[in-house]
């Protein structure tokens, strides 16, 4: 952590005050962090419900970990760590370790009315056809826009395995969009 970069200064001392079981910090993080991460979860989990108690569950185990937390992270980084984690305990609690993003998109009415919609619909069809790791990784950098180095950290990579990690799943990803579109074409 370098002493000029402010936001690194305001996430130390911000977590000092965590740390202290500052309740106002914890508020502060609560509203900041949580539309962030309930848009992670959501798009990795069946309800919204759902995503709703693995964010509690993430900000609960938040509270506890961030006592042993040394600050070298950010502290978002710390967070979607925790939250990944939560994720993968959910789907093992429910025997199943795929999301049901393609269920939910299926016979949607708007995509017979909407082209964009459809679109959508196709690229989540397709990003649910990636094995779950590259699917995770994609999510981080492009959803919530984490860095490299921050998403090593979250699914506990080397930097260089992460970058080719990414690289693996972009090109997964076309290959899949490909996919879908060669499945719609044939479908007609």
């Amino acid at each position: 952590m370098q002493a000029t970069d402010p936001v690194m200064g305001t996430d130390a001392i911000l977590l000092k005050r965590l740390q202290r079981g500052d309740n106002d910090a914890w508020g502060q993080v609560t509203r900041e962090y949580s539309p962030r991460l309930f848009g992670y979860l959501r798009q990795n989990l069946p309800t919204a419900e759902d995503a709703e108690d693995v964010l509690s569950e993430t900000m609960a185990a938040s509270v506890r970990a961030v006592l042993n937390f040394d600050g070298r992270a950010a502290l978002s980084t710390f967070l979607y760590a925790i939250a990944y984690r939560k994720v993968a305990d959910f789907w093992r609690r429910s025997g199943s370790a795929t999301s049901s993003l393609d269920n939910e998109a299926e016979g949607h009415e708007l995509a017979q009315h909407d082209p964009d919609v459809h679109d959508r619909m196709d690229f989540e069809e397709a990003l649910n056809r990636l094995p779950e790791l590259s699917r995770q990784v994609l999510l981080l950098r492009y959803q919530v826009g984490l860095g490299v180095d921050e998403i090593a950290e979250v699914v506990d990579r080397s930097y260089k395995g992460t970058e080719s990690l990414l690289s693996r799943a972009r090109a997964q990803l076309r290959e899949a969009m490909k996919g879908v579109h060669g499945d719609v074409a044939t479908a007609d």
